[in-house]
């Protein structure tokens, strides 16, 4: 049974272009670069440690200012903004492109975008500003706030704090695709009753392995702590954010409210490509949608101006412009430090590596050239982000997209051209990225050509409605010659896998949001000669392909007849 679907997937992106898919869809803190070893070479960083920027100001101005619009281009980005802090100051902040493709609105330092896994950062600082009040501490149980929470083993549910909720380190595995395909079945309540059976992949602290659902469920201890009703956790934490981070922050206008969102007419669209690598309009209701269970983990909306009063706060020790103190120096830094290792990846560029050494809570922890780094990405999909400073230098910078074929490699070449600039350094990191972003389109279309047409009579059979205990239900349709599977969120056409990955193969996805995620779909007869539909997803390629297998719904069952009178 062809449950590696996704390697296959995996395989066919390699022959058809020399860099693999980059999966950037509800990111850990760095993308996944599946480059074959030594493909992109990396110019050497110098050993900067110690070594102050230069300000951003005159001709290196200029010369960020241009390489900023001159990538969106390059990186196939609709929209983006950037905010740049340095000593204290926000030095720079500018809009360029449009809120959606196709449109001439254009994005400013105000419009709003959702900044996805970044929402970790804040989601610790929350818990921050709840142990500096005596409301909690890093160590409590998770249990004495969540009555109920557990995981797979006992012994590891009575150990487990709300620290340990941020540290992706509980041996909880990545489950993204129950977020994705199941979001209008997902509550809070569910999210943390749903995470009892998952396999834990290893003991308590010992692996680095990426959760959404861990980290949201820590965001709802501390929401609790901070006084959430335990049957209204995603009000209670969107009440606590406003209150203890959002408000003395300075940041008003962002929120977890997408009507808020859609009320203040600034906001950008996202953006998915499609397999000609064009950026393809989402709806924001559907981006916003899929986020909702897992708010603590990626849902909250912000803008250029506004994150670059976080990256004030965090550069100066929780203090915001304003002269409140949001929080501790000593809890601030506490999320910054290094907890979980995160292995290398091989083929990433070093200096991704290098930025990407250990996991925090809610951080990336690593280094460029020396200078510690800590940063975090994020990502839904249809927007990117990255988030980064150097502590010792004084200097941070945000960067939003409205997605596009390469939104998240867009922000991580602004915030390296930065680094690179102030510290009179070549464009190493900067131009790796951009090669890798030249082959994407390329790659993209090479798959496509790759996979034929579906044939409508070896689909028939198979057509119709189907249901999984957690996925919820899903159609199978012919529409227009185009095989069509649809939820309640998504409508994505699926194409058949070439014969030379075997004649039955399976299906692979075609339409944004989910072209090249290394995912498809198997159609098969169960033993009694029933359809059977087979999601395979790949959240971890060190693990098997996860598969979810959807029965057939029975046909509607006549009116019951009426009892004579």
């Amino acid at each position: 049974m062809p449950y590696r679907i996704a390697l296959i997937v995996a395989l066919l992106l390699t022959l058809a272009a020399p860099v693999a898919v980059a999966q950037i869809e509800t990111p850990a803190p760095g993308p996944s670069l599946a480059t074959p070893p030594g493909s992109l070479p990396v110019s050497p960083v110098a050993d900067l440690a110690g070594v102050q920027p230069l300000p951003l100001v005159g001709g290196r101005r200029a010369a960020f200012d241009a390489y900023v619009v001159e990538a969106m281009v390059t990186f196939g980005v609709p929209g983006a903004s950037v905010a740049v802090v340095q000593g204290g100051e926000v030095v720079s902040l500018q809009g360029v492109g449009v809120r959606e493709a196709g449109g001439t609105a254009p994005v400013t330092p105000d419009t709003m975008m959702m900044v996805g896994s970044v929402t970790k950062s804040f989601t610790s600082l929350l818990a921050a500003t709840l142990v500096d009040a005596g409301k909690l501490t890093w160590e409590t149980p998770v249990g004495d706030l969540l009555p109920g929470f557990a995981v797979a083993d006992p012994e590891v549910t009575a150990r487990l704090t709300v620290a340990d909720l941020f540290c992706a380190c509980t041996g909880l595995p990545r489950r993204d695709v129950e977020i994705i395909i199941g979001a209008d079945a997902l509550t809070p309540k569910a999210l943390i009753a749903s995470v009892a059976a998952f396999p834990l992949t290893a003991p308590l602290g010992e692996r680095y392995e990426y959760s959404n659902q861990a980290f949201a469920i820590g965001g709802y201890a501390a929401a609790v702590a901070a006084g959430a009703a335990p049957d209204d956790l995603l009000e209670g934490y969107g009440l606590a954010m406003r209150q203890r981070v959002l408000g003395p922050l300075g940041m008003p206008n962002s929120t977890f409210d997408l009507a808020a969102v859609l009320a203040s007419g600034d906001y950008a669209v996202p953006h998915a490509a499609d397999l000609s690598g064009d950026a393809q309009p989402l709806s924001p209701i559907v981006d916003d949608r899929f986020a909702t269970a897992v708010a603590p983990a990626g849902a909250l909306w912000s803008s250029a101006r506004e994150m670059a009063h976080y990256l004030q706060v965090q550069l100066a020790a929780g203090v915001a412009p304003s002269g409140t103190r949001v929080v501790s120096p000593e809890n601030l830094t506490r999320t910054w430090a290094p907890r979980t290792p995160i292995p290398p990846e091989a083929g990433t560029p070093p200096v991704l590596n290098e930025a990407f050494g250990a996991y925090g809570m809610g951080w990336g922890v690593g280094s460029y050239g020396g200078q510690r780094l800590i940063n975090h990405s994020g990502g839904t999909l249809g927007f990117a982000s990255e988030v980064a400073f150097l502590p010792d230098a004084d200097l941070g910078v945000a960067v939003l997209t409205n997605g596009g074929l390469g939104g998240g490699l867009f922000a991580f070449a602004v915030q390296y051209r930065l680094f690179e600039l102030l510290f009179d350094q070549e464009p190493g990191a900067s131009a790796q990225l951009e090669r890798f972003a030249a082959d994407f389109g390329a790659q993209i279309a090479d798959f496509a050509a790759l996979l034929p047409l579906v044939a409508p009579e070896a689909v028939t059979p198979f057509l119709g409605r189907y249901a999984h205990p957690t996925l919820g239900e899903v159609e199978l349709a012919l529409r227009g010659g185009e095989l069509v599977l649809r939820t309640d969120l998504f409508r994505v056409e699926l194409r058949p896998l070439p014969a030379e990955a075997g004649s039955d193969a399976g299906y692979v996805f075609v339409d944004p949001p989910f072209v090249g995620v290394p995912a498809g779909v198997v159609l098969q007869e169960q033993a009694d000669g029933r359809p059977e539909l087979v999601l395979i997803v790949e959240e971890n390629p060190e693990e098997e392909s996860l598969s979810y297998a959807f029965a057939p719904l029975a046909a509607e069952a006549p009116p019951a007849a009426s009892p004579a009178p």
